[in-house]
């Protein structure tokens, strides 16, 4: 980062954060240095099509541990001029495979 040039700012919105304590095993605490991650990456993981604007929309994964499962990671980065802009964790969901086991 340049001098001048702002930080980017990342949070996890309320229903983020709801679901990843309805998910338990440490979810919140994985997307918590997943947030801290992404004020110094902000484009980890795999862009997603269909972002409007300066939006842009990423998914990243999370492995499990024995006591959570894998989580998918939907975040939007809003990066309007000058950047570097806010990220938005706005979703979090245990990694399904075919037949419904998560894993």
């Amino acid at each position: 980062m340049s001098d001048g040039q702002q930080p980017t700012v990342a949070e996890i919105t309320t229903e983020a954060r709801t679901r990843c304590l309805a998910i338990g095993g440490g979810a919140l605490e994985a997307v918590v240095v997943l947030r801290a991650e992404l004020e110094k990456n902000p484009t980890l993981g795999r862009r997603a099509q269909g972002a409007v604007g300066g939006m842009k929309i990423y998914t990243t994964r999370l492995e499990g541990t024995d006591v959570r499962p894998a989580l998918t990671v939907t975040y939007v980065y809003d990066a309007p001029p000058p950047e570097p802009g806010l990220i938005r964790v706005a979703l979090v969901s245990p990694v399904r495979f075919a037949g419904g086991a998560e894993f």
